[in-house]
């Protein structure tokens, strides 16, 4: 059975409202603790707009659709900067380690080519 990728995408992809800020996630502590929140994502999409864009990082569930764990909101060279250091950081691993190939179904739900080695 071919494992299918599906990202995380908010309904009919709109942006987010400042009120739906309010619950970031079921795996979140109500009292506000101090310490950084730890989850497992394997699901991800980007909304941008001019101005901003929004991280939503998200988990798969078997049979179901993925849940959102956490949605950050950043500039536009924030964005951008997280991109660099990210290429930056799979480029280390590759040459350390080995390429990291990612299924065909990946690229095709992000409507991204397949890049060509």
């Amino acid at each position: 059975m071919p494992i299918i990728q599906r990202p995380y995408v908010p309904p009919e992809d709109q942006p987010p409202q400042e009120e739906s800020y309010v619950n970031p996630g079921d795996t979140q502590v109500t009292e506000a603790s101090g310490e950084p929140i730890t989850f497992y994502c394997d699901s991800f999409h980007i909304y941008s707009s001019l101005y901003s864009a929004v991280l939503f990082f998200g988990e798969q569930m078997e049979e179901r659709e993925p849940i959102l764990r956490a949605r950050i909101k950043v500039s536009p060279q924030m964005l951008k900067a997280f991109a660099l250091l990210a290429n930056k950081h799979v480029r280390d691993y590759e040459e350390a380690v080995g390429p990291i190939t990612l299924p065909e179904q990946v690229y095709n739900a992000w409507d991204i080519e397949v890049e060509q080695k």
